[in-house]
């Protein structure tokens, strides 16, 4: 059209005006168009629906604001028709608001004929339905999610009546039991065809106190399928009253099929962990976050000799020795912390009795589906047998070690014995011989008492040697000499005593303290000579250039008695003589006197109780020995 068209008047019958008024009070749209649908009149109910004035949409196509998925049905199902003059139905669509929502419009288009009988107009009245609409969306979806739930949660309705034995199924209900819906179903069916035959009766009878005694029920049973199936089914039933009289039963049935398998896989898998658990040969302990006992087994309580309701009140550290309280305390926290999901480390628990008991921890966390952390069970083996032979295997190779290493030695001194006969013995011995020679063939007195002289010399050093010789050889052969409990301070004043006079001569500082091992059991010729030989070297090999200072101790290490000596004497440059210098008549100073005796007598003594002697030493600094005592003749061959 050119331009927006006026109001026409319509000119009807003599009640016009009371039909102006109706049409304009009215809360309904009430339009007239042309044929192509263009608005020529629209009543004032437009405003209030849409939010726009009549004369914003006079001269516009309602398609303009019917919604484009709206538009090609309305054309095809009222306008269309109406405009041939066929009957129209109501019809609904979606009307653009001036806000720029849509409104829902349920409008039936009427044709309206000129006075040749020729279709001129056509009238729509509309209205909002817009509730209505969302109202059956709601339900819509409402019956959507009720059917979508029903199937996923395997629950279905059924109502039963009373009077004239009908049974009503939902659809769940037959793809539940397989069963085709256009059969139908009815009592004795349900019975005998699908109920399972141990469980039966059961079913009847708690229908039958329904019926009679208005009496609700919830109640697990078996079902057949139409397939033959055995399925698990939850029934529900409740009493239908009308007149105050019970005239059916409705509720719900619920296929738990695979419920129940999952119940009884749980309940087969509690079983074999509870057998188990119980049975088992090696402790099996559950502990909670905190460490305490959730449960423990049999095996465990004996194994430190508990009962087992006696450790429920306790916590893994209060049965852990003290010292071994941090083992595995880290690895605990972070299972705890979800950082790793196993352990495994040896530690020691306390028996109740107090003894010790050696045991390997194998843990492992157990936890949610969320991760957090249920329990930590863990398996307990007593390894203290195991221990036990592992200590003695280990103290049996360190003897081992310790004698082959004594018999090295004593072997290295057999050879140096070898040499000193072969050396020492053989060169007066040939001296002898020769001098006696010499002495036969003689020919003045003078020449006699020379060469008798030399004999008398050369026979002494052999003596001394022979002598050397023996008391080594006592010394190893006598391993059982007589101990006695012996106080060091007590040894050692009686020793200091007999330097008396070279201790004041030379300004000599002695110290001693045994205040840690203050007595050994030992032989007490043994242990003098020791002490004897120690300060005599110490005091023998002093410095030129201070006073001496000479210190004995003794302390405790592993079990074992040790003495240190300690001076600031000449030294020992150990890099060029450690390996002689506990070899016979070996000196390493050239201005002092000494046979080289001392040293070589005190290392057979200590080591024919099965001790040790270490050196250590700094030229123009001073000696530190190191001597390892023994209780017993240990290692004596």
């Amino acid at each position: 059209m050119d331009q927006i068209p006026q109001q026409e008047e319509i000119r009807l019958s003599s009640g016009t005006d009371l039909y102006k008024i109706l049409v304009e009070k009215s809360r309904e749209l009430i339009c007239l168009h042309d044929k192509e649908g263009i608005y020529l009149y629209i009543n004032p109910a437009l405003e209030e629906l849409t939010g726009f004035k009549p004369e914003e949409l006079l001269g516009r196509s309602p398609y303009e604001f019917i919604h484009p998925e709206d538009r090609e049905r309305i054309r095809l199902e009222s306008h269309e028709p109406a405009k041939s003059g066929q009957p129209t139905i109501a019809t609904q669509y979606r009307f653009l608001k001036k806000d720029g929502n849509y409104v829902w419009f349920q409008t039936l288009t009427q044709p309206v004929e000129n006075e040749k009988g020729e279709i001129a107009y056509l009238n729509t009245a509309s209205r909002d339905v817009t509730s209505q609409v969302q109202l059956t969306e709601n339900l819509q979806q409402e019956k959507k999610f009720s059917s979508l739930m029903a199937e996923l949660a395997k629950v279905g309705a059924w109502e039963s009546n009373v009077e004239d034995g009908t049974i009503y199924w939902s659809s769940e209900i037959y793809r539940i039991l397989e069963r085709d819906p256009s059969l139908g179903i009815d009592r004795e069916t349900v019975y005998q065809k699908y109920s399972y035959p141990e469980d039966r009766e059961r079913l009847r009878e708690q229908n039958l106190r329904c019926y009679q005694q208005g009496e609700s029920y919830s109640v697990e049973h078996r079902m057949l399928t139409e397939s033959g199936r055995v399925i698990w089914v939850r029934t529900q039933g409740k009493p239908t009253y009308s007149g105050g009289r019970i005239v059916g039963v409705y509720g719900a049935m619920q296929d738990i099929t695979l419920s129940k398998l999952v119940e009884e896989e749980i309940r087969l898998s509690e079983k074999k962990f509870s057998e188990a658990f119980h049975s088992s040969g090696n402790g099996i302990i559950l502990l909670d976050k905190t460490g305490y006992f959730l449960e423990v087994n049999q095996s465990f309580a004996k194994m430190l000799g508990y009962q087992p309701e006696e450790l429920l009140f306790k916590g893994f550290q209060d049965v852990t020795y003290h010292e071994d309280i941090h083992i595995g305390a880290t690895a605990f926290q972070k299972m705890i912390a979800g950082e790793k999901d196993s352990a495994q480390f040896a530690k020691r628990y306390v028996h109740k009795k107090g003894h010790i008991v050696w045991v390997f921890i194998t843990g492992v966390a157990v936890r949610k589906d969320s991760g957090e952390l249920m329990f930590i069970v863990s398996q307990i083996q007593d390894i203290s047998r195991k221990r036990i032979l592992e200590n003695i295997l280990r103290e049996k190779n360190a003897r081992l070690r310790s004698i082959g290493n004594h018999l090295k030695e004593r072997i290295s001194q057999l050879e140096e014995f070898n040499q000193i006969v072969s050396h020492n013995m053989r060169s007066p011995i040939g001296n002898i011989g020769t001098l006696v020679k010499f002495l036969e063939e003689s020919q003045t007195e003078e020449e006699k008492l020379e060469y008798m002289e030399y004999l008398k010399k050369t026979s002494d050093q052999l003596l001394n040697t022979l002598n050397e010789i023996v008391e080594v050889i006592k010394i190893r052969q006598s391993p059982k000499i007589t101990s006695e409990e012996l106080l060091f301070d007590s040894v050692f004043s009686r020793v200091r005593s007999m330097f008396f006079g070279q201790i004041v001569e030379c300004g000599a500082e002695v110290v001693s303290d045994f205040s840690e091992s203050p007595s050994i059991v030992y032989p007490p010729v043994y242990l003098e000579s020791i002490f004897l030989n120690m300060l005599s070297n110490s005091l023998k090999y002093r410095s030129d250039t201070e006073s001496p200072k000479i210190r004995f101790r003794t302390y405790w290490l592993n079990g074992n008695h040790i003495l240190e000596v300690e001076d600031n004497g000449l030294g020992i440059d150990l890099k060029k003589h450690g390996d002689q210098i506990f070899k016979l008549h070996k000196r390493f100073h050239r201005n002092t006197d000494g046979r080289g005796v001392g040293l070589f007598m005190t290392k057979n003594q200590i080591e024919s109780l099965g001790g040790e002697i270490q050196v250590e030493s700094v030229p123009g600094k001073g000696t530190k020995f190191t001597i390892h005592l023994s209780r017993a003749n240990e290692f004596t061959i």
